[in-house]
């Protein structure tokens, strides 16, 4: 199955207004926005388009389990496992 750029985008935006959204976990929410934020931005200068670095970024920070990872390079390293998963998800090769 081949994933249409408009349906990605649409995808995409529908995220991202769920990340804005209040809700009780609203915390855990804007931490994860933050990370996914500090994940595109580390990932900046690597060769992937930017609709694969965000499907990248959020696969790898919802599936971490340390939050005391600053960088991208320490969220793969702590989490090859993850890391392989969602650059397989994201078609990042």
């Amino acid at each position: 199955m081949t994933l249409n750029p408009r349906s990605f985008h649409m995808r995409f935006l529908a995220l991202a207004a769920l990340l804005a959204l209040p809700s009780p976990g609203f915390a855990q929410v804007q931490d994860a926005a933050g990370w996914i934020r500090q994940c595109l931005s580390d990932s900046a200068d690597r060769a992937a388009t930017p609709q694969i670095r965000a499907m990248y970024c959020t696969c790898l920070v919802s599936q971490a389990n340390d939050a005391g990872a600053a960088t991208l390079a320490a969220l793969e390293r702590i989490n090859p496992d993850a890391a392989r998963q969602c650059r397989e998800m994201s078609g990042w090769n």
